[in-house]
């Protein structure tokens, strides 16, 4: 019987150098000042270019200004003998405005009880009929 591990490994072998190449992108995006950290969104390796989408436009410019500071991290990890595979050319920072999103609206209701309502008919015929109704409602 094989084990756990060795099942693991063979199931996702295909897809290893993707889940490399994503963890050494999440170790340089931790290794950035928090003050961006925490207004990145996502972050995608497409060939030579880093793509770093960002909710904040300050932030945006802020990154494509210091980029030179995500080179350096990179640069580190090479030395370190980490993401080797990692050689972005190019980056670039996206900004998408998103509405923060507005609340549902809450529908206010009263229910008044059956049978108690107001009479404002003039002709005696149509306030008999509406006598025999409320006498209806308050049967159930």
């Amino acid at each position: 019987m094989k084990k756990a591990k060795h099942i693991i490994n063979h199931i996702l072998s295909p897809y290893s150098d993707k889940l490399d190449q994503q963890r050494c992108l999440k170790k340089i995006i931790s290794l950035l000042p928090p003050k961006y950290n925490k207004y990145i969104t996502s972050y995608q390796l497409k060939g030579e270019i880093l793509f770093i989408n960002v909710s904040h436009q300050a932030v945006k410019q802020e990154l494509y200004y210091n980029k030179n500071l995500i080179f350096s991290i990179i640069k580190t990890m090479h030395n370190a003998g980490m993401c080797k595979d990692i050689n972005p050319k190019k980056v670039v920072t996206n900004y998408k405005y998103s509405p923060k999103p507005k609340p549902p609206t809450v529908y206010k209701f009263y229910i008044k009880p059956a049978g108690n309502f107001e009479i404002k008919a003039k002709k005696k015929e149509i306030n008999e009929k509406f006598e025999e109704i409320r006498k209806l409602l308050k049967r159930d």
